[in-house]
């Protein structure tokens, strides 16, 4: 069976280069109608039809909810043990295991095609979606439509809504399409601008539906995070065992090493008949400190953090693919649980009065924060293991 990447994505991105590095097309924010003149004009330009542009302006509705949502994201406040627990489950483990029987030809082919192991894809696919069913409610075409016309992250969204059209003119999507209040759009949850480039109309129905369609979704998103710079055959994610006394200020982004080097440290993998390349330069990662689970991460995991920037859904999702290949729950000692947001607020207001950089002060452990904390770690003379706790806020008191 032949897969075939629709020719008009091609096109758009070879004719319309603009459409995919983010421009606007006109300026943020003033009058609503005025703004879907300006993306009436400018689809135009683009070939969308002038039925599809009469559809879309005549439809199209701000929704103020969407902006509050979108000003209120925040990041996971969960541990990475509690998040992990509650993300990886049996209801994902079991039918994941399902899913790998029910589409095998579907994912030998996602595997030939893009070099994507069947456990990365379901991974992504039960994160996003428990597999199709939790796709979102919101109109798609509002949801671009407001957050194009916002004034926060426009250079985004406004290229997204012109997606959205082109979509809707191929027929992919409909009008009444929902998703994601963001925008994202099926199984997978992908904006619109990524289904044009890496759709794939997997099942050969002429028609590339991801909230639908299983087989597109599937071989979408291996041609996505091919795109992304997956290695074929390389690992992403092993977990390890540490001595007690290890160098902890060691782990972290930016401080990885060969395999071989983290092994003469005593770093060794919980699999032992493992056979990877000790040449491969991996990270140590530690979610949740020195007493939580442990991790290398090597570069395939870069894709993971291409997906979805977020540290603690990352590890989750690499972790959750290697479960479904058969690798046993992570195992840990007895961390401390994270602080809760008023404490962790406290926490970077004293890190920040002392010249330390923690981003912005938003009671979220992002990198900024933990690499503070790593640092005043080692100015105390403590376990650098960039884990804030209740003992460390008491010092800094």
């Amino acid at each position: 069976m032949k897969f075939i990447l629709k020719s008009t994505v091609l096109l758009l991105i070879l004719s319309f280069p603009s459409i995919l590095l983010g421009k606007t097309f006109t300026a943020c924010g003033g009058d609503f109608n005025f703004f879907l003149k300006k993306a009436e004009e400018y689809a135009i330009e683009l070939g969308v039809s002038s039925e599809v542009l009469r559809k879309t302006v005549g439809q199209a509705k701000f929704n103020p909810k969407i902006i509050q949502l979108d000003r209120k994201q925040r990041s996971f406040k969960l541990s990475f043990i509690d998040f992990s627990s509650r993300a990886i489950n049996d209801y994902r483990l079991v039918n994941g295991k399902k899913k790998f029987k029910k589409y095998r030809d579907v994912f030998d082919k996602a595997v030939a095609l893009y070099g994507v192991p069947k456990e990365v894809i379901t991974a992504f696919w039960a994160m996003e979606t428990d597999f199709g069913a939790v796709q979102g409610d919101f109109n798609t075409l509002n949801s671009l439509a407001s957050l194009a016309f916002d004034c926060r992250r426009p250079e985004l969204f406004q290229p997204e809504f012109i997606a959205a059209m082109q979509l809707i003119d191929r027929g992919d999507i409909y009008y009444d399409t929902t998703g994601a209040w963001a925008g994202e759009i099926g199984q997978v949850q992908m904006l619109p601008q990524d289904i044009l480039e890496f759709g794939i109309d997997g099942n050969q129905d002429g028609r590339i539906s991801l909230k639908e369609t299983p087989e597109d979704a599937i071989l979408t998103a291996a041609n996505l995070i091919n795109h992304m710079g997956w290695v074929k055959g390389a690992p992403w994610l092993e977990e390890v065992l540490l001595p007690r006394d290890f160098y902890w200020q060691l782990a972290g982004f930016g401080r990885g090493r060969p395999l071989k080097d983290w092994k003469a440290l005593g770093v060794k993998l919980r699999k032992e008949e493992l056979r990877i390349d000790e040449n491969l330069h991996s990270t140590l990662l530690l979610p949740q400190g020195k007493d939580g689970p442990a991790f290398l991460a090597f570069k395939n995991f870069e894709v993971y953090l291409s997906w979805n920037d977020s540290f603690i859904y990352t590890v989750t999702a690499a972790h959750l693919a290697k479960r479904l290949a058969g690798a046993k729950k992570y195992i840990h000692r007895n961390p401390s649980d994270i602080l809760d947001i008023e404490s962790m607020i406290q926490l970077q207001n004293l890190l920040k009065s002392k010249g330390y950089d923690v981003g912005k002060v938003d009671g979220i452990l992002g990198a900024k924060t933990r690499q503070a904390v790593r640092l005043i770690q080692l100015e105390f003379g403590l376990p650098a293991d960039s884990w804030p706790t209740n003992d460390l806020l008491r010092k800094l008191q």
